[in-house]
């Protein structure tokens, strides 16, 4: 692992952005309740890139016994926003598509990858592939995210505590 990629305690491995950036964003993510209570995790950052991983649980199963899809799509959601946080930005998920290809059972270990794959000054588009821990893809998402501000302001307005 070069010093670029250096994994954090966390796990977390760092694909290339600066410290101080890449701390800030693992900071940021301990509020996101909703990830948390499903399980995802950050596996690694880099410029315009996000991994996130998640332990298929009984919880995120449907009546089926299969990954609920809605599950699928937060993971989706999570990995291209923090793909458009990686490349400066505070994310409002404006639009999301899910094609769901295939399932994941209980014990299945899930990646996610996010991409930006065209940034603008307010619009992002974002790309993610899902996929189960022997490679078989489950879904394929595509991401429309919108900005009003920087991940820098946002973070320094919770800092000061005026969210709006």
């Amino acid at each position: 692992m070069s010093e670029i990629q250096k994994e954090t305690e966390t796990g977390t491995v760092n694909l290339g952005l600066n410290p101080k950036d890449f701390s800030r964003i693992l900071d940021y993510y301990q509020v996101n309740h909703f990830g948390h209570f499903t399980g995802v995790k950050i596996e690694g950052l880099g410029p315009g890139k996000a991994i996130t991983q998640l332990i298929v649980e009984k919880h995120n199963t449907n009546a089926y016994g299969i990954l609920h899809g809605g599950v699928v799509a937060t993971l989706a959601d999570i990995s291209m926003a923090l793909a458009c946080i990686t490349a400066g930005i505070m994310p409002i998920t404006g639009n999301m598509n899910i094609s769901f290809l295939s399932t994941g059972k209980a014990g299945n270990k899930v990646t996610a990858v996010g991409k930006v794959i065209k940034p603008g000054k307010t619009t992002f588009f974002t790309e993610t592939t899902i996929e189960d821990e022997y490679g078989g893809i489950i879904a394929k998402g595509t991401g429309t995210f919108f900005t009003r501000k920087t991940f820098a302001e946002h973070v320094e307005r919770l800092r000061k505590n005026v969210i709006r």
